[in-house]
């Protein structure tokens, strides 16, 4: 039987501009690795958010991961503060979800979400 997801792993071009993004902008903890590290994990509730710094191609198009956020609205906020191209502004999804779309600094597709 599949329970949950643990971690993802994601991998990145430059940890110091990943972690600026995951872990200062969007405040994730980092519980191993950090700026100077090949590979350093994040805290997301209770799962995991792993960078794996590499030189090799990127393959940004492989799909889109979503995490549950307190406020949609105040981390768009914070986003467009801190410069980062958003896709949309926040909005009510069908699904019942409000939620934004945006990408990580390595092009990755993530959505920030709600339930309502």
């Amino acid at each position: 039987m599949l329970n949950d997801i643990n971690a993802v792993t994601l991998n990145i071009q430059d940890m110091a501009i990943s972690l600026g993004f995951y872990a200062d902008i969007l405040r994730l903890p980092v519980i191993f690795g950090g700026t100077e590290s090949q590979f350093s994990t994040l805290k997301l509730s209770n799962s995991y958010l792993n960078l794996n710094q590499t030189n090799d191609f990127i393959n940004t198009d492989w799909g889109r991961f979503i995490i549950h956020v307190e406020d949609v609205d105040e981390i768009y906020d914070r986003l467009i503060s801190a410069k980062i191209c958003i896709e949309n502004k926040p909005q009510n999804a069908i699904w019942n979800e409000r939620y934004i779309h945006l990408r990580d600094p390595d092009g990755h597709h993530l959505s920030l979400a709600k339930p309502i």
